[in-house]
C-alpha cells in the first residue's frame, strides 16, 4: 500500500506501525513497529519526505493533511522535484511556507538521483548501509540528506523497515 491514504498501515486502532500509526516517543519505540518495506524509490523518496516534512511539527496535522501536502509537492515525484525551484514549489498549496524544509525536499530529490545512478535503485544504497554499525548508517544519511539529523535518520529507518 502506497502513503497516500493518510494511514495505509492496515493496523488496528490499537497496533502502531511507522511512519503513519506510530504515537510513540521515541524512547518508547519498542512499541511502534517498524514500517513496511516500500515497494519503489518513489515511496521511500515519500517516507524521506515525511520524516523531514513532520521533523519539528505536529505528526498528526502532517498525516492528516498529508493528501493536500503530496498534492503540493507533486506526489514526491522525484524527477520533478529534482528541477522545481524553490520560489516555485513554495507557492503551491498544500506546501509550507518553510524554505528550509522545502530546499531540503529539493536538494534530497537531487541526492536520490545521484543514488539512483551510483547504486541503480534505493534499496542498494541501504544494502551497502548494512556493512556498517547502526550509528555509521544514521551518520551515513545525515551526511547524505538535508534537514536530516540523527533523530530523523534513524526514524525513517525504523520507517521503512531497515532493521527487519
Amino acid at each position: 500500500m502506497d502513503y497516500q491514504d493518510g494511514d495505509p498501515s492496515g493496523m488496528g486502532k490499537n497496533e502502531h506501525r511507522a511512519p503513519w500509526g506510530c504515537i510513540f516517543a521515541k524512547e518508547d519505540k519498542s512499541k511502534c513497529k517498524p514500517g513496511k518495506i516500500p515497494k519503489s524509490d518513489q515511496e521511500y523518496f515519500e517516507a524521506l519526505c515525511l520524516c523531514v516534512l513532520q521533523a519539528g511539527l505536529s505528526w498528526g496535522m502532517i498525516r492528516k493533511n498529508w493528501s493536500k501536502i503530496k498534492k503540493g509537492f507533486y506526489a514526491f515525484d522525484i524527477t520533478k522535484l529534482s528541477k522545481v525551484t524553490m520560489s516555485e514549489l513554495i507557492k503551491r498549496p498544500g506546501v509550507y511556507n518553510n524554505k528550509k524544509k522545502v530546499k531540503a525536499i529539493i536538494a534530497n530529490a537531487n541526492e536520490f538521483q545521484k543514488i539512483k545512478r551510483e547504486f541503480g535503485a534505493f534499496p542498494n544504497f541501504l544494502i551497502s548501509l548494512k556493512k556498517l554499525k547502526d550509528k555509521e548508517a544514521i551518520e551515513r544519511l545525515t551526511q547524505r540528506f538535508k534537514h536530516v539529523g540523527e533523530y530523523t535518520g534513524e526514524y525513517y529507518l525504523h520507517c521503512i523497515g531497515y532493521w527487519l
